[in-house]
């Protein structure tokens, strides 16, 4: 199975998103994309709160989600989940919580499914050492990076441009899935 972690800021709504046909423009792109790679969606926006992780029904309050959801339906893209809310503990002069460590979030949710054999993160962030002690360069290989701010709107976003590089990213090997088989097999044969 092929997966798209999809991010909405800077990917679907842009800093100059000033109508709903401008995220409708994106989400078409992302219906090319999912049709020609047949691909499925997972949600790693920070709107995915608004979401139940198990029953994926969404906050009556979320109006933007509600639309996208509406578009998803619209362009029939499969979602079939959001990442989960992973903490991560970070022991240095900023000791504390971090909320919303995105590369933990899509492993655990890769390694709770083990049937995605490749995936591609579309997100706007750069996925860099924001803390120190990241380890977000796991999933580099997968990220297909946009632009939130652009002096030209026209190149902010999900692109056509994209979709060819989320290509090459869908032929990446899961790198979890093959570390869950293995042990899921080692430990089945003991």
């Amino acid at each position: 199975m092929n997966v798209i972690f999809l991010d909405f800021d800077g990917v679907l709504d842009t800093y100059h998103f000033e109508i709903d046909e401008d995220v409708e423009k994106k989400i078409k792109v992302l219906a090319d994309i999912c049709h020609m790679y047949d691909a499925k969606v997972v949600i790693e926006a920070s709107a995915r709160v608004t979401i139940n992780e198990e029953t994926m029904e969404i906050d009556s309050k979320s109006e933007f989600v509600l639309y996208v959801f509406y578009l998803f339906n619209k362009y029939d893209i499969d979602v079939i989940g959001r990442t989960p809310n992973v903490k991560r503990y970070i022991s240095s002069d900023k000791v504390g919580h971090i909320d919303g460590w995105k590369e933990d979030e899509i492993r655990l949710f890769l390694f709770r499914h083990p049937e995605i054999e490749h995936y591609c993160v579309i997100d706007d962030d750069d996925l860099s050492d924001t803390h120190r002690k990241s380890d977000l360069d796991k999933i580099r290989p997968h990220l297909v990076k946009t632009e939130d701010y652009s002096d030209n709107p026209e190149e902010e976003g999900l692109l056509p441009k994209h979709m060819e590089e989320v290509g090459e990213k869908l032929k990446v090997e899961n790198e979890v899935r093959r570390l869950v088989l293995k042990y899921k097999n080692k430990y089945k044969n003991s």
